[in-house]
């Protein structure tokens, strides 16, 4: 299965791309919206994972414009940030498929949002803490 990690820090990126490539992903990178769409067009991607701050496009950008194109429209999609205000929290639209990881919080919680976001279906006895409270 396919994952595109977009973010403008190279060294997390390359964190995420570890991370993925243990857990089984086939890995795509890319270093912000512009590059993320471009490579999600000629890749068919099962996961998305994006950076929310970043330049050029940003990932509430890069969400909004992948989401228009039919074969992303309910694709799993993981927002990340070094930033946890509810100003960023409010990136995350639909919590059946889009959902929050903060940068600075244990790697073991990041494979649970990874988890909690492919495999819907999978019992979830404890609530998400990627996901603002509604």
């Amino acid at each position: 299965m396919n994952v595109l990690i977009v973010d403008d820090d190279a060294a997390y990126r390359l964190l995420m791309r570890n991370v993925m490539l243990a857990d089984g992903w086939d890995v795509f990178l890319a270093g912000d919206g512009v590059e993320a769409l471009e490579k999600a067009r000629s890749v068919k991607m099962d996961f998305l994972v994006s950076d929310v701050y970043m330049p050029l496009m940003d990932g509430i950008k890069f969400h909004r414009e992948v989401r228009m194109l039919p074969q992303y429209e309910h694709i799993p999609f993981l927002f990340i940030s070094g930033y946890d205000d509810e100003l960023t929290r409010n990136c995350v639209k639909d919590p059946r498929i889009d959902g929050f990881y903060r940068k600075a919080r244990p790697l073991t919680e990041l494979r649970q949002s990874v988890s909690r976001l492919t495999d819907p279906d999978k019992d979830n006895a404890h609530p998400p803490h990627d996901r603002p409270a509604r």
